[in-house]
């Protein structure tokens, strides 16, 4: 018989960067994605950190990147919540408020 094991949460590293990482979802990974292209172009590296479960997160890919990460720029409130329920230092997370890869390019230059 399996015993039973722990869940953490999911989150699915969609694309690798340094500087900044853009925690999404599956409705705006694309459009994230997107962005990263145009960002590199700046010189900004930037992650694309794909939650597939809230409750409860994956405390340890979120806790890499904010370590090693400037900020983290969450695309909804639901992110935003569920992320700062478990960082270290709550001041490394944002939140973005627009919709278009255009307004999250211009938000993501800001940091």
């Amino acid at each position: 018989m399996l015993h039973d094991l722990p869940f953490e949460g999911t989150i699915k590293v969609r694309n690798k960067g340094v500087d900044i990482a853009i925690l999404t979802d599956s409705d705006f990974v694309d459009t994230a994605l997107a962005a990263t292209r145009s960002l590199v172009v700046c010189g900004i590296s930037t992650a694309v950190l794909e939650a597939t479960c809230l409750d409860p997160i994956d405390e340890r890919t979120l806790g890499y990147y904010e370590e090693t990460t400037r900020v983290i720029v969450a695309t909804s409130e639901k992110l935003y919540d569920s992320a700062a329920a478990v960082m270290k230092n709550t001041k490394k997370l944002r939140l973005f408020r627009g919709s278009s890869q255009k307004e999250l390019i211009a938000t993501v230059r800001c940091f």
